[in-house]
């Protein structure tokens, strides 16, 4: 450990050490843990955390040998030791749980002891060493099964997993594992480099960290006979970290897994240290891993290169799935292309990512981000997606019922012109209110409407430097089978704007129909400084929408293909066609 990584570590000991309860080796965390069991107690005693105190407290020297057994031990009470669990090997989050809800429990709580380990493994008494090694033996169990039917969709955890295995591999000399983790690597880069990256989180600030830490976890220890295994990872360390840099600082517009419900410009995040952006630095506890694992690449110069504004990116996601941001000088635009970019993971009972993404946002510099949001209230609560953690983590379905419609985003965007069309097929779900809503928060401008060249209203938002221009494409309300113009309805709720298409609003019923539609055309109007040039914007804007068959298959009027393009004066800004049948099936 350097002079630099050991000031950051006592300096955050310093930190967040008093404000840590522990009792009996694990750490009270002072309110209901996020698991099914952990969330009916009130104060859940947490094995991460606890794990996090201990190479913590370890690596700068402030616990003692009993101390730190206590901890370790307590760590390995979490543990599955029984050989014929099909959870063998794996960890409880809480003490307060009796059987395994979340299987990420396991690289999360041995990450700091694995790290610790590779890195510092002189600090640590040989009494702890031979605890964390039957912990490490048994766990090696565990991330071998993980790994031989491997979630390739899921990156950061079979990652994790996969470096885990890696270093455990080499630091107890365990051939049959480190094959494993070896094949394992293969395969995904594999994987990665031929169709993407699963579901979507390399375009997640959060799970981008989690992923780094694990990568450079598995390259730390690869040996020198792997070396091509050690540059194709570099190869995908290197791209992530590009890809942070494009983003300098900011909230990534759009982004999958984010908990940015309150819509704030500028995360804190270690990964702008790293990729050298000068920002406000993460100051979370957690961050001290990567200061170890990343430690020589920090004492390197690495001053980020001044990027062009404005300025834009088209990021594969999955296959045909890609993340569109354009970046200009008071704000920024973004939207995915096709949301759930992979089938099968926007909702469940159980999880799903629509309520923890944000496939359509856009950022204005000192302000906030807004975003589009699906809103339903079942006559007893309201369900949103995206959502807040604390509201949707158990419960993150935007419909009680286990049976959901086939919710679908499809957008084209060209710098600051976007179109969009959301979508639920097959709709079966009771509900007293169904709306799309464009959400934002600390909403302090001015807002206006004004006529567009065709007639259609645009709704003005005036910031002091730029106008965001929103109005709704053609759409398919509750108890319609053609498309019609919705009206938009603003709401101020608190100091929350929210720009409403309202799908249904009545009585709470079951909701039976084969298709909804919502559509949205918004143009982010950088520079503008007054109300006159907003309007002004607003006159030469039109929108020229059509609704048809083909003749080459047989539609009903809710299938009809549909054609949104969008001009300023004549020159064509955006166009997106939609063919529901494609869609539906999975074809566009």
């Amino acid at each position: 450990m350097n002079m630099t990584t050991d000031h950051c570590w006592q300096e955050r000991w310093e930190r967040f050490s008093s404000k840590q309860r522990l009792e009996e080796g694990l750490v009270n965390i002072g309110k209901p843990g996020h698991t099914l069991e952990g969330s009916k107690v009130k104060e859940a005693h947490d094995g991460r955390a606890a794990a996090g105190y201990y190479a913590f407290g370890t690596a700068v020297g402030r616990l003692t040998e009993s101390q730190g057994l206590q901890i370790l031990q307590s760590l390995a009470e979490l543990q599955i030791t029984d050989k014929t669990s099909p959870h063998y090997g794996a960890f409880r989050w809480y003490r307060e749980e009796t059987r395994v809800h979340d299987s990420n429990a396991a690289f999360f709580i041995l990450l700091p002891l694995v790290v610790l380990r590779t890195f510092l493994e002189e600090q640590v008494p040989a009494s702890h060493q031979q605890m964390m090694d039957r912990m490490f033996e048994h766990s090696a169990a565990w991330f071998e099964h993980e790994l031989k039917e491997p979630i390739f969709y899921y990156s950061n955890k079979i990652v994790s997993d996969g470096a885990i295995l890696l270093a455990i591999s080499k630091l107890r000399s365990l051939p049959q594992q480190l094959q494993a983790s070896l094949a394992f690597f293969e395969r995904w880069l594999d994987y990665t480099e031929r169709r993407g990256w699963g579901w979507g989180e390399n375009i997640s600030l959060i799970y981008i960290q989690v992923t780094m830490n694990a990568l450079q976890l598995a390259n730390v220890s690869l040996s020198a006979e792997n070396d091509r295994l050690k540059e194709r990872i570099g190869t995908v360390m290197n791209g992530l970290i590009d890809y942070v840099r494009f983003h300098d600082g900011y909230e990534f517009v759009p982004t999958i897994r984010s908990y940015q419900v309150a819509g704030e410009v500028h995360p804190s995040s270690f990964m702008w240290t790293l990729a050298g952006v000068q920002t406000a630095q993460s100051t979370t506890e957690w961050d001290y891993l990567s200061y170890l694992l990343f430690e020589e690449e920090l004492a390197k110069e690495n001053e980020g290169a001044t990027l062009k504004v404005p300025r834009s990116r088209v990021e594969r996601i999955m296959d045909s799935s890609y993340a569109h941001t354009w970046i200009g000088t008071t704000g920024r635009m973004g939207s995915v292309n096709r949301f759930p970019v992979v089938a099968g993971s926007y909702q469940w009972p159980t999880w799903g990512l629509a309520w923890q993404s944000y496939p359509v946002s856009l950022a204005v510099e000192g302000h906030q981000v807004s975003y589009l949001r699906w809103y339903a209230h079942d006559g007893e609560q309201v369900r949103t997606h995206p959502a807040a953690y604390e509201k949707a983590y158990l419960g993150p379905a935007l419909f009680k019922e286990a049976w959901y419609p086939d919710t679908q985003l499809r957008s084209m965007q060209h710098n600051q012109a976007l179109l969009v069309v959301r979508s639920m097929s097959r709709l079966h779900n009771e509900a007293s209110e169904l709306a799309d809503e464009w959400v934002v928060n600390r909403w302090t401008g001015e807002r206006c409407t004004f006529a567009g060249a065709d007639g259609r209203e645009w709704t003005i938002l005036r910031y002091p430097n730029s106008a965001v221009l929103v109005t709704p494409l053609l759409g398919i309300a509750y108890g319609h089978s053609s498309r019609h113009a919705p009206v938009l309805q603003p709401i101020m709720d608190g100091d929350t704007l929210r720009l409403r298409q309202v799908l249904y609003a009545g009585d709470k019923q079951l909701l039976q129909q084969p298709r909804l539609e919502t559509g949205w055309a918004i143009y982010y109007a950088d520079g503008i400084s007054s109300q006159d040039e907003a309007t002004a914007l607003a006159a030469r804007l039109r929108l020229v929408e059509s609704s048809y068959k083909d003749g080459e298959v047989p539609r009903d009027t809710y299938t009809e293909l549909r054609s949104s393009r969008l001009y300023r004066d004549e020159e064509q800004l955006a166009e997106l066609i939609i063919d529901p049948h494609k869609l539906e099936s999975g074809e566009m």
